[in-house]
């Protein structure tokens, strides 16, 4: 199977007035080679799970990076049949432990995405 990553940047809970979410995509798309990259202020939201699963059937994505929250929670609303998925912890390992707007967490939140992109092209 030939993959087609795509990146999903959830911007609520604190995310989005935390982080450069456009500083964020553009490593998703430049350094993570991703062929789609989208932000949502709810992604577990019905309006942002059918966001992803419409890029799945038209766009023919079939490796997800969902930027979010913790693995912990939302399971169940991140279960893509026929994809492969790994979810980087924005929320609770990122911006809720470390200071909003700061280079360092900006930089935490890129490497994890980087880490994540990294996993998926191993498998």
């Amino acid at each position: 199977m030939d993959k087609k990553i795509a990146v999903y940047i959830c911007t609520g809970c604190g995310i989005g007035e935390a982080l450069d979410i456009e500083q964020l995509s553009k490593v998703a798309t430049s350094e993570c080679k991703a062929a789609v990259c989208k932000n949502h202020p709810n992604l577990c939201s019905s309006e942002g799970s059918q966001l992803i699963r419409d890029d799945i059937a038209n766009e023919g994505v079939n490796t997800l990076i969902v930027a979010a929250c913790s693995l912990r929670v939302m399971y169940d609303v991140f279960n893509f049949e026929g994809t492969i998925l790994d979810r980087v912890n924005l929320r609770e390992q990122v911006v809720w432990s470390h200071p909003p707007n700061d280079e360092d967490t900006q930089m935490m939140a890129e490497d994890y995405l980087r880490m994540s992109a990294g996993r998926m092209k191993q498998m």
